[in-house]
């Protein structure tokens, strides 16, 4: 008994040796990942003010718009000119309005506080995931799609906030229902979180949705003018007819390669009722987060214009699956030499197929978010939030 204890110290002592080398070890990759991306995003910051290229729709866009609500007039009232060069204002009333306390401070000012809530709010995101990895925070921050995303200072790394809330106030009817409703109403590519809604049998949710969707929408439209319904129609018809082979949408990629409109519409419609079909199996399955995944991805197949930007909405997905650093995290990386808009063929090639390995990766290895004590137990501190 005496030599078994003798011999077990120096193995106990050696464990808490290798522990205490794993822990430094994570302790210095946390710091050079959030390091990395801390001193990248202030360069990116500093570049983007030299350059003139802050919150880019922001400030040609959502500011502008609400500016005009703000003084009464309509925000639907670009020419063809600004269609063509992207800064009409194709949204919804409610989005307008939503942006009326930033047009009240200067426009320099308000560009940097919305690049901020863009930047916070992908954080938040996976803090609202369960994310603990600290080094996933400063990888994402790392994401051309994120940085392209809060560079341009749109609306999309809020609805991915959106819908992490979403996804933790699932079960509670009211208030996902209300968030369906919000998100649908801001950008109505969403709309396959309804779908969603009903595919999971969550027909509570999806009622509330509706009512305070109708609501909502009275409220914003009474506020905008509803004869304003009509340019908005005209405009956003417009923007979509002028962007929609600038995009990363599966049927510009097959115009690309020489396919007719009406082909390339076809693949487009093919390829989006199959992924629609997949989530309502999934959801009926009872598998709510390959189901809510697969509604992600159909709002990237049935959105007008895919930009390089909501390729971001895929952080969703992954932190799901994977709420620790894994290789999936790294794989968005690749996307660095795909632009926001006008890919060529290779590039837009590459943005969908990188964005198809994510998916497949994530639906294919579920990664199991419970797990033994013993391994909760190891973890190094330094590697949690």
């Amino acid at each position: 008994m005496t030599a078994t204890l003798v011999g077990a110290v120096p193995r106990a002592a050696e464990a808490l040796r290798g522990r205490s080398r794993r822990g430094s070890y994570q302790q210095l990759q946390v710091i050079a990942y959030l390091g990395l991306s801390l001193i990248f995003t202030l360069y990116v910051i500093g570049l983007c003010v030299r350059l003139g290229t802050v919150a880019v729709d922001f400030h040609h866009e959502f500011w502008p718009a609400a500016h005009l609500v703000v003084n009464g007039a309509s925000p639907y009232g670009g020419s063809w000119q600004h269609i063509n060069a992207g800064v009409a204002f194709p949204y919804p009333a409610l989005t307008a309005l939503a942006f009326v306390p930033l047009a009240l401070i200067p426009h320099g000012a308000a560009d940097g506080v919305f690049t901020a809530v863009n930047i916070a709010a992908v954080l938040l995101t996976l803090r609202l995931l369960d994310v603990r990895d600290r080094r996933v925070y400063g990888l994402v921050l790392l994401w051309p799609i994120v940085v392209q995303a809060w560079q341009t200072a749109n609306l999309t790394l809020v609805i991915g906030l959106g819908i992490a809330w979403l996804w933790r106030k699932r079960d509670n009817p009211i208030v996902a229902g209300a968030v369906v409703a919000v998100l649908i109403s801001l950008k109505p590519f969403i709309w396959p979180l309804g779908l969603w809604l009903l595919a999971t049998r969550r027909y509570a949710a999806a009622a509330y949705a509706v009512g305070v969707g109708l609501a909502v929408n009275a409220v914003a439209w009474g506020v905008v003018g509803f004869d304003q319904l009509r340019r908005y129609e005209d405009v956003s018809r417009a923007v979509t007819k002028v962007m929609y082979e600038r995009g990363y949408d599966i049927g510009a990629l097959a115009m690309h390669l020489g396919a007719a409109h009406a082909a390339a519409y076809v693949i487009a419609f093919a390829v989006a009722s199959a992924v629609a079909v997949g989530g309502i199996v999934a959801g009926r399955r009872g598998d709510s987060q390959a189901a809510l995944t697969l509604s992600i991805v159909l709002s990237l197949l049935a959105t007008p214009v895919l930009w390089g930007h909501y390729f971001a909405l895929l952080v969703i997905p992954i932190a799901l699956a994977r709420p620790r650093l894994s290789g999936v995290w790294f794989l968005p990386l690749l996307m660095w030499a795909c632009p926001v808009v006008k890919p060529d063929l290779l590039q837009a090639i590459l943005g969908l197929g990188v964005s198809a390995a994510v998916v497949v990766t994530v639906l294919v290895r579920p990664r199991l978010r419970t797990r033994p004590s013993s391994l909760v137990t190891n973890t190094p501190m330094a590697d949690t939030l």
